[in-house]
Protein backbone atom coordinates (compact mmCIF):
# COMPACT_ATOMS: atom_id res chain seq x y z
CA UNK A 1 0.00 0.00 0.00
CA UNK A 2 1.53 3.31 -1.09
CA UNK A 3 0.02 6.33 0.64
CA UNK A 4 2.06 8.62 -1.57
CA UNK A 5 0.67 7.14 -4.80
CA UNK A 6 -2.87 7.18 -3.38
CA UNK A 7 -2.46 10.85 -2.46
CA UNK A 8 -1.28 11.66 -5.99
CA UNK A 9 -4.38 9.89 -7.35
CA UNK A 10 -6.64 11.96 -5.07
CA UNK A 11 -4.93 15.16 -6.14
CA UNK A 12 -5.60 14.30 -9.78
CA UNK A 13 -9.27 13.88 -8.81
CA UNK A 14 -9.23 17.59 -7.85
CA UNK A 15 -10.41 16.90 -4.32
CA UNK A 16 -10.10 19.54 -1.61
CA UNK A 17 -6.87 19.42 0.38
CA UNK A 18 -8.75 18.72 3.63
CA UNK A 19 -10.57 15.79 1.96
CA UNK A 20 -7.31 14.38 0.63
CA UNK A 21 -5.69 14.61 4.06
CA UNK A 22 -8.67 12.86 5.64
CA UNK A 23 -8.51 10.01 3.10
CA UNK A 24 -4.76 9.55 3.61
CA UNK A 25 -5.16 9.63 7.39
CA UNK A 26 -8.06 7.13 7.26
CA UNK A 27 -6.16 4.73 5.02
CA UNK A 28 -3.09 4.85 7.25
CA UNK A 29 -5.27 4.05 10.27
CA UNK A 30 -7.10 1.23 8.45
CA UNK A 31 -3.96 -0.54 7.29
CA UNK A 32 -3.67 -3.06 4.47
CA UNK A 33 -6.78 -3.33 2.27
CA UNK A 34 -7.48 -6.90 1.15
CA UNK A 35 -9.51 -8.16 -1.80
CA UNK A 36 -12.54 -9.35 0.20
CA UNK A 37 -15.22 -6.68 0.53
CA UNK A 38 -16.97 -8.79 3.18
CA UNK A 39 -13.87 -8.69 5.37
CA UNK A 40 -13.56 -4.96 4.76
CA UNK A 41 -17.15 -4.46 5.96
CA UNK A 42 -16.45 -6.48 9.11
CA UNK A 43 -13.41 -4.34 9.85
CA UNK A 44 -15.39 -1.14 9.23
CA UNK A 45 -17.94 -2.33 11.81
CA UNK A 46 -15.20 -2.32 14.45
CA UNK A 47 -15.36 1.49 14.48
CA UNK A 48 -17.39 2.70 17.46
CA UNK A 49 -19.70 5.14 15.67
CA UNK A 50 -21.48 5.33 12.33
CA UNK A 51 -19.87 8.67 11.40
CA UNK A 52 -16.42 7.11 11.82
CA UNK A 53 -17.49 4.05 9.86
CA UNK A 54 -18.80 6.30 7.10
CA UNK A 55 -15.63 8.37 6.92
CA UNK A 56 -13.44 5.27 6.66
CA UNK A 57 -15.81 3.58 4.19
CA UNK A 58 -15.62 6.60 1.89
CA UNK A 59 -11.84 6.32 1.97
CA UNK A 60 -11.82 2.56 1.29
CA UNK A 61 -14.25 3.02 -1.60
CA UNK A 62 -12.00 5.69 -3.10
CA UNK A 63 -8.96 3.45 -2.58
CA UNK A 64 -10.64 0.50 -4.34
CA UNK A 65 -11.45 2.80 -7.25
CA UNK A 66 -7.80 3.82 -7.35
CA UNK A 67 -6.79 0.13 -7.42
CA UNK A 68 -9.51 -0.60 -10.03
CA UNK A 69 -11.10 -3.19 -7.75
CA UNK A 70 -14.83 -3.82 -7.17
CA UNK A 71 -16.37 -1.63 -4.45
CA UNK A 72 -20.12 -2.29 -4.82
CA UNK A 73 -20.46 -3.72 -1.29
CA UNK A 74 -18.66 -0.71 0.15
CA UNK A 75 -20.94 1.68 -1.76
CA UNK A 76 -23.93 -0.14 -0.23
CA UNK A 77 -22.29 0.14 3.19
CA UNK A 78 -21.90 3.90 2.67
CA UNK A 79 -25.61 4.17 1.82
CA UNK A 80 -26.53 2.25 5.00
CA UNK A 81 -24.15 4.32 7.12
CA UNK A 82 -25.81 7.53 5.91
CA UNK A 83 -29.22 6.09 6.79
CA UNK A 84 -28.07 5.12 10.29
CA UNK A 85 -26.55 8.55 10.92
CA UNK A 86 -29.81 10.17 9.86
CA UNK A 87 -31.74 7.91 12.25
CA UNK A 88 -29.41 8.72 15.15
CA UNK A 89 -29.70 12.41 14.42
CA UNK A 90 -33.49 12.31 14.25
CA UNK A 91 -33.67 10.36 17.51
CA UNK A 92 -31.42 12.84 19.27
CA UNK A 93 -33.32 15.83 17.93
CA UNK A 94 -36.65 14.37 19.10
CA UNK A 95 -35.22 14.03 22.60
CA UNK A 96 -34.19 17.66 22.71
CA UNK A 97 -36.37 19.59 25.10
CA UNK A 98 -38.67 22.29 23.75
CA UNK A 99 -37.47 24.86 26.26
CA UNK A 100 -39.90 27.82 26.11
CA UNK A 101 -37.16 30.13 27.39
CA UNK A 102 -34.87 29.47 24.43
CA UNK A 103 -35.41 31.38 21.18
CA UNK A 104 -36.15 29.66 17.91
CA UNK A 105 -33.92 30.06 14.88
CA UNK A 106 -36.55 32.38 13.39
CA UNK A 107 -36.56 34.56 16.50
CA UNK A 108 -32.77 34.76 16.46
CA UNK A 109 -32.86 35.91 12.84
CA UNK A 110 -35.42 38.56 13.70
CA UNK A 111 -33.16 39.74 16.52
CA UNK A 112 -30.18 39.80 14.13
CA UNK A 113 -32.06 42.04 11.69
CA UNK A 114 -33.21 44.31 14.51
CA UNK A 115 -29.53 44.88 15.39
CA UNK A 116 -28.91 46.01 11.84
CA UNK A 117 -31.91 48.35 11.94
CA UNK A 118 -30.53 49.89 15.16
CA UNK A 119 -27.14 50.34 13.45
CA UNK A 120 -25.52 47.87 15.83
CA UNK A 121 -23.35 46.63 13.00
CA UNK A 122 -20.94 44.66 15.16
CA UNK A 123 -23.79 42.82 16.82
CA UNK A 124 -25.41 42.12 13.47
CA UNK A 125 -22.22 40.74 11.93
CA UNK A 126 -21.55 38.50 14.92
CA UNK A 127 -25.09 37.11 14.90
CA UNK A 128 -24.91 36.60 11.13
CA UNK A 129 -21.74 34.52 11.46
CA UNK A 130 -23.20 32.53 14.33
CA UNK A 131 -26.44 31.71 12.51
CA UNK A 132 -25.00 31.20 9.03
CA UNK A 133 -21.69 29.47 9.75
CA UNK A 134 -22.03 28.34 13.40
CA UNK A 135 -18.61 29.78 14.22
CA UNK A 136 -17.05 29.72 17.69
CA UNK A 137 -16.13 32.74 19.80
CA UNK A 138 -12.47 32.52 18.80
CA UNK A 139 -13.39 32.81 15.11
CA UNK A 140 -14.81 36.27 15.80
CA UNK A 141 -11.43 37.73 16.75
CA UNK A 142 -10.82 39.16 13.29
CA UNK A 143 -9.53 42.29 11.60
CA UNK A 144 -11.40 44.05 8.79
CA UNK A 145 -9.06 44.93 5.90
CA UNK A 146 -9.42 46.09 2.32
CA UNK A 147 -6.88 43.81 0.63
CA UNK A 148 -5.53 40.26 0.88
CA UNK A 149 -2.09 41.92 1.02
CA UNK A 150 -2.99 43.07 4.54
CA UNK A 151 -3.55 39.51 5.76
CA UNK A 152 -1.28 36.80 7.13
CA UNK A 153 -1.52 33.06 7.79
CA UNK A 154 -1.85 33.22 11.58
CA UNK A 155 -4.82 35.54 12.24
CA UNK A 156 -8.45 35.89 11.15
CA UNK A 157 -9.52 38.51 8.64
CA UNK A 158 -12.59 39.91 6.91
CA UNK A 159 -11.43 41.23 3.55
CA UNK A 160 -13.80 43.85 2.18
CA UNK A 161 -14.39 43.52 -1.56
CA UNK A 162 -16.57 45.57 -3.89
CA UNK A 163 -19.60 43.29 -3.55
CA UNK A 164 -18.51 40.57 -1.17
CA UNK A 165 -16.52 39.86 1.99
CA UNK A 166 -13.86 37.16 2.17
CA UNK A 167 -13.74 35.61 5.62
CA UNK A 168 -10.31 34.08 6.32
CA UNK A 169 -10.03 31.87 9.40
CA UNK A 170 -6.51 30.85 10.37
CA UNK A 171 -6.94 30.93 14.15
CA UNK A 172 -9.81 28.78 15.35
CA UNK A 173 -10.17 25.83 17.72
CA UNK A 174 -9.58 22.98 15.26
CA UNK A 175 -7.33 24.77 12.75
CA UNK A 176 -4.52 22.25 13.25
CA UNK A 177 -6.83 19.44 12.11
CA UNK A 178 -8.81 21.17 9.36
CA UNK A 179 -6.45 23.91 8.17
CA UNK A 180 -7.34 27.46 7.17
CA UNK A 181 -10.89 28.17 6.05
CA UNK A 182 -11.98 30.68 3.40
CA UNK A 183 -15.62 31.73 3.15
CA UNK A 184 -17.09 34.12 0.59
CA UNK A 185 -19.96 36.17 2.06
CA UNK A 186 -22.24 37.92 -0.45
CA UNK A 187 -25.01 39.03 1.93
CA UNK A 188 -25.68 42.74 1.22
CA UNK A 189 -26.47 43.66 4.82
CA UNK A 190 -23.30 41.99 6.06
CA UNK A 191 -21.26 43.77 3.38
CA UNK A 192 -22.74 47.12 4.39
CA UNK A 193 -22.35 46.50 8.10
CA UNK A 194 -18.75 45.32 8.03
CA UNK A 195 -17.70 48.51 6.20
CA UNK A 196 -18.37 50.38 9.44
CA UNK A 197 -15.87 48.30 11.42
CA UNK A 198 -12.09 48.05 11.71
CA UNK A 199 -12.33 44.75 13.54
CA UNK A 200 -15.01 42.35 14.68
CA UNK A 201 -13.59 41.44 18.10
CA UNK A 202 -10.12 41.91 19.55
CA UNK A 203 -7.83 39.48 21.33
CA UNK A 204 -8.12 39.83 25.09
CA UNK A 205 -11.72 41.02 25.15
CA UNK A 206 -14.25 39.19 27.33
CA UNK A 207 -16.01 37.58 24.37
CA UNK A 208 -18.61 35.72 26.46
CA UNK A 209 -19.74 38.96 28.08
CA UNK A 210 -19.92 40.71 24.70
CA UNK A 211 -22.00 37.89 23.20
CA UNK A 212 -24.41 37.87 26.13
CA UNK A 213 -24.85 41.63 25.75
CA UNK A 214 -25.57 41.23 22.03
CA UNK A 215 -28.14 38.50 22.78
CA UNK A 216 -29.66 40.26 25.81
CA UNK A 217 -33.05 40.61 24.09
CA UNK A 218 -33.23 36.85 23.43
CA UNK A 219 -32.13 35.57 26.82
CA UNK A 220 -28.40 36.44 26.88
CA UNK A 221 -27.58 33.11 25.24
CA UNK A 222 -24.02 32.03 24.47
CA UNK A 223 -22.32 30.81 21.30
CA UNK A 224 -22.69 27.20 22.40
CA UNK A 225 -26.44 27.53 22.92
CA UNK A 226 -26.84 29.26 19.56
CA UNK A 227 -24.99 26.37 17.88
CA UNK A 228 -27.30 23.86 19.59
CA UNK A 229 -30.42 25.70 18.41
CA UNK A 230 -29.10 25.94 14.84
CA UNK A 231 -28.27 22.23 14.95
CA UNK A 232 -31.71 21.39 16.33
CA UNK A 233 -33.38 23.11 13.40
CA UNK A 234 -31.08 21.59 10.76
CA UNK A 235 -32.15 18.03 11.44
CA UNK A 236 -30.81 16.25 8.37
CA UNK A 237 -27.56 14.66 7.29
CA UNK A 238 -27.03 17.49 4.80
CA UNK A 239 -27.61 20.11 7.49
CA UNK A 240 -25.31 18.43 10.00
CA UNK A 241 -22.60 17.95 7.36
CA UNK A 242 -22.80 21.64 6.44
CA UNK A 243 -22.47 22.68 10.09
CA UNK A 244 -19.57 20.24 10.48
CA UNK A 245 -17.69 21.84 7.57
CA UNK A 246 -18.43 25.42 8.63
CA UNK A 247 -17.61 24.94 12.30
CA UNK A 248 -14.66 22.59 11.90
CA UNK A 249 -16.26 19.95 14.12
CA UNK A 250 -16.53 16.29 13.18
CA UNK A 251 -20.03 14.89 12.77
CA UNK A 252 -19.62 12.48 15.69
CA UNK A 253 -19.01 15.39 18.07
CA UNK A 254 -22.03 17.28 16.76
CA UNK A 255 -24.33 14.31 17.18
CA UNK A 256 -23.01 13.23 20.59
CA UNK A 257 -22.21 16.55 22.27
CA UNK A 258 -24.55 19.28 21.07
CA UNK A 259 -27.70 18.35 22.95
CA UNK A 260 -30.01 21.30 23.63
CA UNK A 261 -30.83 19.94 27.09
CA UNK A 262 -27.24 20.28 28.35
CA UNK A 263 -25.11 23.30 29.07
Amino acid sequence: MSLRQFKLYLEKENLAETTINTHVRNLAAYGKVGLSQNLIVKKLDLNETWPRRLSQANTISKYLQYKQQPNNHIVEYIRRANEEINKESQTRQKKMADDPFLPTLSEMRQHMNSLYDKCDYRGFCIMYLFLTYTVRNKDLVAKVVKSRKQTNETENFLVLGRKQVTYLRNAYKTAVKYGSKTTIIKNKKFHTAIKHLDYLLKEGQNVDRIIKKITADIGSITESTIAKIVLRENNSMAGISRISRNRGTDITTLINSYNITTN
